[in-house]
């Protein structure tokens, strides 16, 4: 993780690395919006736990036992441009890239840091023929606890992985029991509630939303380990029947933005 962008802003500082593409730490008005872990791996082409990793050209486990959240967060992107408060970061269809998934594209990248943290995606198809593909942002978020925390604005079609069933849900999603669930219908401006401060999360484009802590259960991730209550992951992307199909010369655009404020009173 020594290949890092430092982004500066009158709000706050964040460091992105090379490798993913992958905003590691952002802090904003003083307070930690992203949580990294502190046992996180630091080897070249492994993922790294925290901040928000791209997963991409798929989401979680593949069915042909490929690397699970697809290849772009073990990849070094290339930068495009670069000012004091944003990067823009990018990756193409690769020799290596290609024996995964064999289809010819280009990733970007927008990272900007003001008064909250924006990430703007486009995909784009370079290929003869027709690809699908579906992706996440997975953003990691420092909490005080994980089983104090709820996600307000979640409604449409979920799915839990344990048994992958898919149940509507509409309201309140509470953290204090273990949690691995997919929404492929969710849109609108969620919330996630840690004590006085509402983290919220925005976009266009991104019409799925992840929740996800193991709980204790994570007391056997070598990664994480005891620090299971530092964080929660809400992500955007597009998963499931939210999956994207690119014509050839298609482009698929979509941005996330991030913001940690004080809860209103009442």
């Amino acid at each position: 993780m020594d290949d890092c962008i430092e982004l500066i802003s009158a709000h706050g500082r964040a460091r992105v690395s090379r490798q993913g593409a992958q905003v590691l730490e952002a802090e904003i008005g003083g307070q930690q919006l992203l949580w990294l872990s502190p046992l996180a791996s630091t080897e070249a082409g492994k993922p790294v736990r925290g901040g928000v990793p791209v997963c991409f050209p798929w989401f979680g486990k593949h069915p042909d036992g490929l690397p699970a959240h697809g290849f772009a967060r073990n990849q070094d992107w290339v930068v495009q441009a670069q000012q004091a408060d944003r990067v823009v970061l990018a990756l193409q269809d690769s020799p290596e890239g290609r024996a995964l998934w064999p289809h010819a594209f280009r990733l970007e990248l927008a990272i900007s840091l003001g008064e909250r943290l924006q990430l703007d995606l486009s995909v784009e198809n370079l290929d003869t023929q027709p690809f699908s593909f579906s992706y996440a942002l997975h953003s990691y978020f420092a909490v005080t606890d994980s089983r104090l925390c709820t996600v307000e604005g979640l409604s449409g079609r979920l799915r839990r992985e344990v048994g992958h069933v898919t149940t509507p849900h509409h309201g309140t999603v509470r953290l204090d029991q273990p949690i691995d669930a997919v929404f492929e219908t969710a849109t609108g401006t969620l919330q996630l509630l840690d004590g006085q401060r509402e983290i919220v999360v925005g976009g266009e484009g991104m019409r799925s939303a992840v929740v996800w802590n193991p709980g204790m259960h994570a007391e056997g991730i070598a990664d994480i380990g005891p620090h299971w209550t530092e964080y929660v992951c809400l992500e955007r992307g597009n998963i499931g029947v939210a999956a994207v199909t690119l014509a050839p010369a298609g482009r698929h655009v979509a941005s996330m933005w991030l913001e940690s404020r004080l809860r209103q009173p009442g």
